[in-house]
């Protein structure tokens, strides 16, 4: 009985691990993993950046991208790096400590607003986060100031095909956006599209839903 016991014990640890490993792809413990399935250096590709470039990653989380970022824009470029969440950039630049990482610039943004410079930026990536956005159009104006003249904003988001034809309060309960809601904003707020991509990444195994991928021009 003892040992049937230990084993059921032992069953449920590894499906309370199984659990939680599916939702962890953000902290950076989970980096390493997530550079299997989520396409970074195809995302860097369609930011369009050079050496010298000033890029935002809006919705950074614990830098996972913002760390990839500032390798490719190197030393003489920025990179600028918002959350709205203290506790996430506080890990943040831990991690750039650790990596020696010196041209990030960390910025604590609002809900409606990401704080950064006016005209300045040749590109921003949203990426996973815009459908935590309840001030989209507000944010995307933002957004759109502080771009310079055909500078690129990459958004990439996930939504699990069962949720598709939810409404856009209901998927977004679900911590997801189909690319349809994203485009109407996109276009609303004057972008040009450059490209879209559905779906982008397949991570079924990981999250259970697929990312797709929309590319705009100022």
């Amino acid at each position: 009985m003892k040992r049937i016991i230990w084993l059921y014990m032992m069953l449920l640890g590894c499906n309370l691990y199984a659990q939680e490993a599916w939702k962890n792809v953000y902290t950076e413990s989970a980096w390493a993993d997530r550079d299997r399935w989520q396409k970074a250096d195809e995302l860097i590709k369609q930011l369009n950046l050079k050496m010298g470039s000033q890029v935002a990653d809006v919705g950074c989380h614990e830098g996972y991208m913002t760390t990839k970022l500032s390798k490719a824009v190197g030393a003489q470029g920025k990179v600028y790096a918002v959350d709205v969440e203290q506790p996430k950039l506080d890990k943040l630049a831990t991690n750039l400590v650790k990596r020696n990482l010196t041209n990030v610039q960390i910025i604590k943004g609002d809900y409606d607003n990401p704080k950064l410079p006016l005209n300045s930026l040749d590109a921003v990536i949203i990426l996973d986060t815009y459908h935590e956005m309840d001030d989209h159009d507000a944010i995307l104006q933002h957004i759109k100031s502080a771009l310079k003249q055909n500078g690129r904003l990459v958004m990439c988001e996930a939504i699990a095909d069962e949720r598709r034809a939810l409404s856009r309060a209901d998927q977004e309960r679900k911590h997801e956006l189909g690319m349809n809601f994203a485009l109407e904003d996109l276009k609303k707020a004057g972008f040009t599209v450059l490209k879209e991509q559905d779906s982008f990444v397949d991570r079924t195994k990981e999250k259970g839903d697929k990312m797709w991928l929309i590319v705009v021009r100022k």
